[in-house]
């Protein structure tokens, strides 16, 4: 039931963006994707340089002679 109420929920914030965002929609797709990343992004604690410093960090070093 709890997971019912989570999906209830994500879907109303989704309608209520969309509705803030643009009354008829064409294209729907890229709104869907801004809404995802924003949703997603929202769950993070800390800040988003903080991730990336943290994914960098735990990753093997990518040599230079890869990038050529």
């Amino acid at each position: 039931m709890e997971k019912f109420k989570q999906l209830h929920r994500v879907i109303m914030m989704f309608k209520a963006w969309l509705m803030r965002t643009q009354l008829s929609v064409r294209n729907l797709q890229p709104y869907i994707n801004e809404y995802s990343s924003r949703y997603n992004r929202h769950k993070i604690r800390e800040g988003i340089f903080e991730n990336l410093m943290q994914r960098m960090v735990a990753k093997q070093p990518y040599p230079y002679q890869a990038f050529i």
